[in-house]
């Protein structure tokens, strides 16, 4: 009986043709936010208008301390039911914040968008059917470089698919465009940096995968505020050999060569073939 049962089942699922890979596919976007009122609404907006419908959207208050804050957090989640807030208790920085998202996240797929940042309204339906007809655990897309009015002036193209072993010389890839399958390699967190931290979460991931698959076609936009980033090369060289010695298990003087010998001078290549 029991082998009828079994047989009757698959004949069923086979001619009401339910593709099961496609089955508990809930995404997790998870986004901090620290005195971003004058954009978060609009990257909401851009979440709430994807084509993809099963998303839930993690908002992590890093202690922000914007008077308008709580008005604004609570604007926000008034515009759909699949909105979350977390308050963290202290600042802890992006990662720290974003890690409490990653706790509480109920969906197969983590993703993440800064509160500043914005998608185009396929993100999530292009780069969802990217990884499950490829199968791959681990994938990010290009981006577009734009302004603070999302005005795009450059775009971002990373390699087809990156290692390990590759990425330590540096890391291209912009944490709104990553997507990761957490039925296959299991929740991951990042590492307690304040720079260089989404860069370590891809490293720990690299650790049990292959590589990280690029999705051709850029799905969203990196807003530049005026002011908001550091241009010091020497705040950001710290930053990499503190995340090659907590991440990769270098010891000081090999995480030092690494990013002055390696890390740099891929950098400013980088850098040089924006211009041109």
């Amino acid at each position: 009986m029991i082998l009828l049962f079994v047989i009757w089942i698959k004949k069923t699922v086979k001619r009401l043709k339910f593709d099961f890979k496609y089955f508990n596919m809930q995404v997790s976007i998870i986004m901090p936010y620290y005195n971003a009122a004058a954009y978060i609404r609009e990257t909401v907006e851009a979440i709430t208008a994807q084509t993809y419908k099963d998303w839930e959207l993690i908002i992590v208050d890093d202690c922000s301390p914007a008077p308008e804050t709580t008005e604004v957090l609570n604007q926000v989640k008034s515009m759909d039911d699949r909105i979350k807030i977390i308050r963290a208790e202290k600042n802890g920085g992006a990662g720290l914040a974003r890690n409490l998202g990653i706790k509480a996240a109920q969906g197969r797929y983590i993703g993440f968008c800064d509160s500043d940042d914005w998608w185009y309204p396929t993100k999530l339906e292009e780069q969802l059917k990217f990884m499950q007809d490829n199968g791959y655990e681990l994938t990010c897309t290009w981006y577009e470089d734009a302004n603070d009015k999302l005005e795009s002036y450059y775009t971002m193209k990373q390699a087809p698919r990156q290692s390990y072993k590759s990425m330590i010389a540096g890391c291209n890839i912009g944490t709104p465009g990553v997507l990761f399958d957490t039925k296959r390699v299991g929740k991951k967190y990042m590492p307690p940096l304040r720079r260089a931290e989404d860069w370590g979460l891809w490293m720990n991931i690299l650790k049990d995968v292959d590589y990280i698959y690029t999705y051709p076609k850029a799905l969203w936009k990196y807003r530049h505020i005026p002011g908001s980033e550091t241009s010091n090369k020497w705040v950001m060289l710290k930053a990499v050999v503190k995340m090659y010695q907590t991440v990769l298990k270098m010891n000081v003087v090999t995480a030092w060569f690494t990013g002055l010998f390696v890390f740099l001078p891929s950098n400013i290549l980088k850098k040089l073939k924006k211009i041109v």
